[in-house]
Parts: C-alpha cells; sequence; structure tokens
C-alpha cells in the first residue's frame, strides 16, 4: 500500500497499522522484537499486564498516537523510530535493572537508513532524524552546561521536539492511555 496514496485519499495521517504494513521488513522485524523488549516500569508504566510487561511496543504505539494530535507526519514518524534502538542496546544491572543507553542513535541510524520510505510518507527526513537523535537530551535540558542548553535549543526542530517530548512524557498518562495496550 502506497502511504502517499492513502495519506492525500483520505487527507488525514496514517494510521498505526497503515504505516506498520508500509513499513520495511528490518523495520517490521524491530518493531516485533520491541514486544519482546522490557523497559524499566518506573519510567513506563504502561501496559503492565502485557506479555512482556512495560514492553517497548506498548510505548511506541502510545507516543504515536499522541503524536497524531499534532497533525504532523515528522513526529508521527519520529514516534515510530525514535525507541527502535532498544531492542539491540537493552542491558540489564545487577539488580535486574534495564536500561538502553545510547539507544537513540541506533534509532537515528535506522531513520538514515530508511530515509527513502520516510520521505516516501511526506516526513521530511532531516527533521524526523534530528527529532529522534535529540529526544533523551532534552529530558536532561536543565541540566546541561549553557552552551550545550543553547546548541539544543538552536536546533531547526527544536519546537517540534518540546512536542515530541510531551508526547514520549509517561508521567502524564491518563488511566485509558495505561491499560490501552495490554
Amino acid at each position: 500500500m502506497d502511504m502517499k496514496i492513502v495519506k492525500e485519499s483520505l487527507n488525514k495521517l496514517p494510521t498505526w497499522g497503515e504505516l506498520v504494513s508500509s513499513a520495511p521488513k528490518e523495520i517490521q522485524d524491530i518493531l516485533q522484537k520491541c514486544e519482546e523488549t522490557p523497559q524499566s516500569s518506573i519510567w513506563h508504566p504502561e501496559a503492565s499486564d502485557a506479555k512482556v510487561p512495560h514492553n517497548v511496543l506498548a510505548h511506541t504505539r502510545l507516543v504515536f498516537d499522541r503524536t497524531r494530535e499534532y497533525n504532523d507526519i515528522n513526529l508521527l514518524i519520529s514516534a515510530l523510530f525514535h525507541d527502535l534502538g532498544k531492542p539491540s542496546t537493552l542491558s540489564v544491572n545487577k539488580q535486574g535493572k534495564y536500561s538502553n543507553h545510547g539507544h537513540e542513535r541506533v534509532s537515528a541510524n535506522l531513520v538514515d537508513r530508511h530515509r527513502a520510505w520516510v520521505g516516501s510518507l511526506g516526513a521530511k527526513f532531516m527533521q524526523v532524524k534530528e527529532i529522534v537523535d535529540n529526544h533523551m537530551k532534552i529530558k536532561m535540558i536543565e541540566e546541561m552546561r549553557p552552551h550545550k542548553q543553547e546548541a539544543l535549543r538552536n536546533l531547526r526542530t527544536y519546537s517540534e521536539l518540546e512536542k515530541f517530548t510531551k508526547c514520549d512524557d509517561m508521567r502524564t498518562l491518563t488511566d485509558e492511555e495505561l491499560n490501552r495496550y495490554k
């Protein structure tokens, strides 16, 4: 299914199903791994009763759904890609806590590798990549040195990055969202 045709004919953003079904096989395979990849329940309380509690796929779907309110294809595609690096960067420490250091770089590299598909959806590849690559940095902006704060605020996509961060913030989960992807 050509997503550009779907988008133009329905004059709306693609649904999750439309996007996933049109995705390259590598992306589809990683999304399956995301369903089996756990995350910290502290930062990700969503989908606690799923097959793998607090899994990356449930979080990705939730962020995707939240970005729809902005009616911005770049944010929507950023939501799909932002945590795709987590399955390959998962580590568990001795206390059993999960971390995914560097996942945003792996995710941004996937955007780069699939730039043609991203463009075919009507998204701007460089904006998507910049949002995906910086979605963790912005969460730490207040702790950064002033020159690093300024560099982040000077990104072309800073206002979109702020919107994306609101969508990615699981501290604002509603009860309905908390249980949506079980």
